[in-house]
């Protein structure tokens, strides 16, 4: 049986995996990938070994290998896991225009500032070189999402002839600047904590109320 290993291993990219078929079998991944999940977040995808993984899943390597070839397998599948569970906050255009610009950004502001969103963002810089595609299916499924989601309503705001916005994707790019910039900016240099629930109210409501006076009518 071959040791799980790098990229460089045929099964690498996971072409070889086959979801389980009985609820034991869905169980005894679930529990390897919790088990990686939280391992990973932890101490990273080179701090983290096989052995680890399976001491704390309570398996062997034998179920491991069943499920994952490699260990590159199963990093993707922790992150697509993770990327993939993760709510998205909608924005109703039937709503208030304030009350759903607060609504969506404080919600998304949630998301972004959450313990395991932090640990999962410094892993996915820290292996970015190594893992590209993961970098790339984080961005494409969580800020470039939010932004296109954000972008669209912008724009039946300005087909509606709500607000005076010029362009969508340039105002929901401003948005998205003011809430988050200074406070991404001091965790990334300072390593500052996440900010609190009030404070993440109080900054989105004033974010908001600038941003619609600026765009009155």
């Amino acid at each position: 049986m071959t040791e799980l290993g790098g990229s460089n291993d045929k099964h690498a990219r996971g072409g070889s995996f086959v979801p389980p078929k009985s609820s034991r079998g869905h169980a005894r991944r679930e529990r390897i990938l919790s088990a990686a999940t939280e391992l990973f977040l932890e101490n990273g995808y080179g701090g983290t070994s096989i052995d680890a993984i399976i001491e704390r899943s309570g398996g062997s390597k034998a179920t491991l290998y069943s499920y994952f070839s490699v260990k590159d397998e199963l990093f993707r599948a922790v992150i697509d896991a993770i990327v993939s569970h993760q709510d998205e906050p909608e924005l109703d255009p039937g709503s208030d225009i304030r009350a759903a610009l607060v609504n969506f950004n404080l919600r998304r502001m949630a998301i972004v500032f959450s313990s395991q969103h932090r640990a999962l963002l410094r892993l996915i810089v820290g292996e970015r070189e190594r893992f590209p595609d993961i970098a790339r299916m984080y961005y494409e499924r969580g800020p470039k999402r939010s932004r296109e989601f954000l972008t669209e309503y912008m724009t039946m705001l300005k087909n509606g002839d709500l607000l005076a916005i010029e362009d969508p994707a340039e105002s929901a790019e401003f948005l998205i600047g003011m809430l988050y910039f200074e406070w991404y900016l001091t965790q990334l240099y300072l390593g500052e904590g996440p900010p609190s629930r009030e404070a993440m109210q109080q900054r989105t409501e004033r974010v908001v109320d600038r941003f619609m006076e600026a765009l009155q009518k």
